[in-house]
């Protein structure tokens, strides 16, 4: 008679009992339970007892130090699995079934995989046990009736929080960054949000507007903001006043940027203090809409948008495109100006309009006036480069204490669930996380800050190196990394007829980043 593959050696005791081999599984599910041993060793005496009082022999004990019940990629139970599949063993020992999985799709995978190489499954604290049929049956109704409550529940909450989001309540959660959990605007913060949408309009993409923030130490609460914290923070309506609740994508995923286009959302008017207005929110979103739809050319790029400044009123000048027909031809050329806004919006500045070709023309003659013995730059540079690395090493460490403060406030909070320690105790802990990491947050601030304090001159002298050979998106991100302002200087009113002449002008005050 033939044998199925997986089907196990019998093992007999010297009196002629069959052996049982188990094999016990443990898990803790965090770092401090793995260094400090909370209920790891518990869980070991638990089942080992229970084992001997089952005259089982233990085959392994598959320990997962610190891992989450979320999936089954876990080491030790890879090593279970791979175990089983070698016959190693008969039974499945644990001391709770949350310890193995708390998914039931992993749960009913694990079963099957258990039924086919003939493995029994045991929960020393619960009924839960599969070496006999009526055991099987009812952990396969419980994983059943667990996951339909949980379908239930989730359906519960929905209509809850959708009820919320109608009357205009906020469903709770963590605040976006602007405010206190409080739902008040904290207004440094809400001071680099509206600047940072400042950047945007002006022209700089998503990119670009984190690479300023940066480089001006305006950072998101001690951390270096990216193209998706800036996309994040400039669409999202909770600063205008908005509610929203988005559903997820079809694979259970959350969406963050584009929220509004890719999943259906559920809006409300919230009672919250504002940092955009709802005209400003809106105008946003349909920038935006332009830019993705092609409304927006980078070839139409101006370069000096944002830091042009009118010499005479101060206010600031922005790019436009003529439209002007030859007369041969009968084509549309279009040339690229800088305008006053005073000017533009009341004609209350006569300052004339400048060709963007002329304030390049301008910016190249102010770097060339430059004269800086080469020696020097050299030094110089050396010198700050060299003090660049140490700054990187002090922000590489605090960051890693940041990591520190939060795995230990988790571990915190999750004895307090234990029981471990008294809601006073978790208070205290926290508190003193808090303080610390407030702390750091503003060290690593000011290190960040210090680093983004490139030399000017190397930059200036680099930006002539490479300006002809960019692109438009390349010059206008050189300017807006360089420069914070450049004031256009001229005695001139009326410059009509001048063609491709330059009129006489010169830049005024130039103030760097």
């Amino acid at each position: 008679m033939s044998v199925l593959p997986f089907k196990k050696a019998i093992q007999v005791h010297d009196d002629g009992r069959f052996k049982i081999r188990v094999a016990i599984y443990i898990r803790v599910s965090t770092n401090m339970q793995a260094e400090e041993g909370f209920s790891l060793d518990g869980q070991r005496s638990r089942l080992t007892s229970f084992a001997d009082s089952q005259d089982w022999e233990i085959h392994d004990f598959y320990v997962d130090e610190g891992k989450s019940a979320k999936d089954l990629n876990r080491p030790e139970m890879e090593r279970m699995l791979k175990d089983m599949e070698e016959q190693k063993f008969d039974v499945v020992l644990v001391y709770k079934l949350d310890r193995l999985t708390r998914s039931v799709g992993d749960l009913h995978k694990l079963l099957k995989k258990f039924e086919k190489y003939d493995v029994k499954f045991k929960s020393a604290t619960e009924v839960f046990d599969t070496t006999n049929a009526m055991g099987k049956l009812f952990i396969t109704i419980v994983a059943a009736l667990a996951e339909w409550e949980r379908g239930t529940i989730s359906e519960r909450v929905r209509f809850g929080i959708e009820q919320m989001i109608a009357e205009g309540k906020r469903p709770g959660g963590i605040l976006p960054y602007g405010y206190t959990q409080d739902s008040e605007p904290i207004e440094e913060e809400a001071e680099i949000i509206r600047y940072a949408r400042k950047l945007y309009m002006s022209g700089l993409g998503f990119k670009s507007v984190a690479m300023r923030l940066n480089r001006e130490g305006k950072l998101r609460r001690g951390q270096l903001w990216t193209a998706a914290t800036v996309a994040y923070t400039l669409e999202n309506p909770f600063y205008a006043g908005i509610l929203r609740l988005g559903s997820k994508l079809p694979g259970g995923g959350y969406v963050n940027h584009g929220r509004d286009d890719r999943v259906k959302c559920l809006y409300g008017d919230g009672d919250h203090p504002v940092i955009f207005t709802r005209l400003e929110y809106e105008e946003t979103k349909e920038y935006m809409k332009r830019r993705t739809n092609g409304g927006f050319s980078r070839i139409q790029t101006y370069w000096f948008s944002g830091v042009l400044r009118c010499g005479r009123c101060g206010a600031a000048m922005f790019g436009r495109l003529s439209n002007k027909r030859q007369k041969t031809s009968g084509e549309i050329k279009r040339t690229p100006y800088y305008i006053c806004s005073n000017k533009h919006a009341n004609k209350s500045c006569d300052m004339p309009t400048f060709r963007q070709v002329h304030v390049e023309h301008l910016m190249k003659e102010y770097i060339k006036s430059i004269k800086i013995d080469n020696e020097t730059i050299n030094k110089f540079t050396s010198e700050f480069e060299k003090d660049a690395g140490s700054k990187n090493e002090e922000i590489n460490s605090v960051k890693n204490e940041l990591k520190r403060i939060a795995e230990r406030r988790e571990r915190w909070q999750f004895m307090f669930v234990e029981g471990l320690i008294s809601k006073e105790q978790v208070r205290k802990r926290i508190q003193e996380e808090d303080d610390a990491e407030a702390k750091i947050r503003q060290t690593l601030g000011s290190h960040v800050h210090e680093n983004s304090k490139v030399p000017k001159i190397k930059d200036l002298l680099e930006l002539d190196r490479i300006w002809d050979i960019s692109n438009d998106a390349e010059k206008k991100e050189l300017i807006y990394t360089i420069f914070n302002k450049i004031e256009l200087m001229t005695d001139e009113t009326n410059v009509k007829g001048v063609k491709n002449r330059f009129f006489d002008a010169s830049l005024g005050e130039v103030l760097f980043n």
